[in-house]
């Protein structure tokens, strides 16, 4: 819903305010309380504006009533609220634009239905209490003059004017921090809102994130530890395996260590046996030898030139010709027994 910004203090205008702020407070949420006091603010509003009329009405009764010939007191003082006096000039209707609007802020979700229907039942207004008239004395007016008439109508039209204009400005003027101080709230508000949330969206996520690992932890723990379990029972089986094997082959290398010792002790016996023939065998051959061949005794030729051509030859090595008169004479010595032996027959 748009309003006209250019009219914002006249009737229309006010109407159209208050429609769409009543439209914006029932779907905020928390914003009760800032319609009822804009509501009350306009009642007031209006109310001023019906007084400041009247008082201006008020004002300009005593010139438009003026007789032309002599002035005749005033028979009883009555309200000027109730006579129907023809004003003397047009009602100030045109005013300084306010400010532009302010910027909507974005609608939140729609409050529930009791909600709206206790806000767009506003409290019926109080009846607006009529300005106290005091009776002017009797006395006897001094008519005074049209030029001057027209220059005090034309000054207190002007400063009626401006202090109206003061008013509307300094009123306009509060509404304006007013609503800039709700909105201010209300961007605080919903800002600590969606900081709540974020926060409790954070808290949620890092919970399940928690969650999670722990659940991954502790089954990463449990396939750990079956797994440990399924090892060490294979360890155990295996073990036992081994064990079995050892003993089968203990059983078997004692069956080949019992098998070893008997062949063994038969090989034993069988070389015993023939370390036994083949010594009754070599006695036998040395017997009949002795008794076939005769012994003598056999004296080495020519022992004294062998013993001094063997100290030649250890004291000279390497230099046999030192020694070649000595196996000269050894040559000849053993020559010479040789032919004794074969004259001799021995």
């Amino acid at each position: 819903m748009l309003c006209n910004p250019k009219a914002f203090w006249s009737g229309s205008a006010v109407l159209c305010y208050q429609k769409r702020y009543v439209a914006q407070m029932t779907q905020t949420p928390g914003s009760l309380e800032t319609f009822i006091y804009f509501h009350s603010f306009m009642k007031h509003r209006r109310s001023k504006r019906v007084l400041s009329e009247n008082v201006i009405k008020r004002m300009k009764e005593p010139a438009a009533q003026q007789p032309t010939t002599t002035p005749s007191p005033p028979a009883a003082p009555a309200s000027p609220l109730q006579r129907p006096v023809p004003p003397l000039f047009e009602p100030i209707t045109s005013f300084p634009p306010p400010p532009p609007p302010l910027v909507e802020p974005v609608a939140p979700p729609a409050p529930p239905q009791s909600a709206t229907e206790s806000v767009t039942a506003p409290p019926p207004q109080p009846p607006v209490e009529k300005p106290k008239v005091e009776p002017v004395p009797e006395s006897k007016p001094v008519p005074p003059s049209p030029a001057a008439s027209v220059a005090d109508e034309e000054a207190l039209r002007k400063k009626i004017a401006d202090e109206l204009y003061k008013d509307l400005k300094q009123e306009r003027a509060k509404v304006e921090q007013e609503l800039q101080a709700w909105a201010e709230a209300e961007k605080a508000r919903a800002s600590a809102q969606a900081h709540a949330e974020a926060k409790s969206q954070v808290h949620g996520e890092v919970s399940r994130l928690l969650s999670e690992q722990r659940a991954a932890v502790q089954e990463s723990l449990q396939q750990a530890f079956i797994r440990e379990r399924i090892a060490a029972e294979d360890e155990k089986l295996r073990a036992h395996l081994l064990a079995k094997q050892v003993e089968a082959k203990e059983a078997d290398l004692k069956k080949q260590d019992a098998f070893y010792r008997e062949q063994v002790a038969r090989l034993e016996e069988r070389s015993s046996q023939f370390y036994k023939v083949t010594t009754e065998n070599f006695h036998k051959a040395a017997d009949q030898v002795n008794a076939k061949f005769r012994r003598y005794e056999a004296y080495p030729v020519c022992a004294d030139l062998q013993e001094q051509i063997l100290t030649c030859y250890k004291e000279n090595v390497g230099k046999t010709l030192h020694c070649s008169n000595i196996a000269a004479r050894y040559l000849q010595c053993v020559n010479d027994a040789k032919q004794n032996k074969l004259k001799t027959g021995g």
